[in-house]
């Protein structure tokens, strides 16, 4: 799995825009590479990098988020095995898995 190609170009196309509608927030991923992802009412724009304002900050190897995000591990579980560190709105955090269609990125 390329998370670089992963990241930019299927999870904006499995953006959840019922559940994004009225979402405004910046996420950081901090993976083998930093990626922020700006959700602004039911869309998604990706960019390498960092941002320092984000709301919530998640730490974890590649392989964890994408098995967190396409469902395959639940993000709670990661968390309290400390496969996965959330810094910020942990409640954000919470909600991510439901901004992005599972189905749509396996």
């Amino acid at each position: 799995m390329n998370i670089n190609d992963f990241i930019l170009n299927k999870l904006p196309a499995a953006l959840n825009e019922e559940a994004t509608d009225g979402v405004e927030c910046v996420l950081q991923l901090n993976l083998s590479e930093p990626f922020t992802i700006q959700i602004n009412d039911s869309t998604c724009a990706i960019q390498k990098g960092k941002n320092t304002e984000a709301d919530v900050i998640l730490t974890a190897d590649d392989e964890v988020f994408f098995d967190i995000i396409t469902g395959q591990l639940a993000g709670a579980m990661a968390f309290m095995s400390g496969k996965l560190k959330i810094d910020g709105d942990i409640m954000l955090a919470k909600e991510i898995s439901e901004y992005f269609d599972a189905s749509k990125l396996v």
